[in-house]
């Protein structure tokens, strides 16, 4: 019976594993001078910046590429937005036609430690560019999914161990 144990033991880390391969993701977050919160997951590749005054979500598939760090470098081609942005107290949905004239959606840094969310606000355009200067920085970490595999299969071992050892006790009364 040993043998059977053991050898299920390993196919069930095996799978574990196998399940469970290594796809760590950084969670990148900054709190702007306003109170502004604009985050950035590598893993998703989606954005998202909320405020008193904005509440829009972007991706972009460079965000795979994102290094973070509390003076970003960046110019970001963003595939999608949405959300609105408050001007005057009416909120704006994000454009890109006014007229003839077509505005891509981008995000990028100034020389001076801001980070601009290129955009046109409304239909007809109300407004242009959201930018604002960075205030604090943080990351956040999310474990790679192995870990949890890896408490699964801890967990199995303990189960299999008490059960081996209630078998044992059994047999020698």
């Amino acid at each position: 019976m040993s043998k059977l144990y053991k050898s299920a033991a390993i196919a069930l880390a095996a799978s574990t594993m196998a399940v469970a391969a290594p796809a760590s993701a950084d969670i990148f977050e900054y709190e702007m001078t306003n109170g502004d919160i604009l985050t950035i997951d590598t893993d998703t590749q989606i954005g998202t910046w909320k405020g008193n005054k904005i509440d829009v979500s972007f991706t972009s598939p460079e965000f795979a590429n994102f290094q973070g760090g509390a003076n970003p470098s960046f110019t970001y081609t963003l595939t999608d937005m949405t959300g609105t942005r408050s001007i005057r107290g009416t909120d704006y949905t994000p454009t890109r036609q006014n007229g003839n004239r077509f505005h891509p959606w981008m995000m990028k840094t100034t020389r001076d430690g801001r980070i601009n969310l290129w955009s046109w606000w409304g239909d007809p355009v109300i407004a242009g560019d959201y930018v604002k200067r960075i205030g604090d920085y943080r990351v956040v970490d999310v474990p790679a999914p192995g870990i949890v595999g890896l408490l699964a299969l801890a967990l199995a071992a303990l189960g299999f161990g008490r059960r081996r050892r209630k078998i044992k006790g059994a047999a020698a009364a």
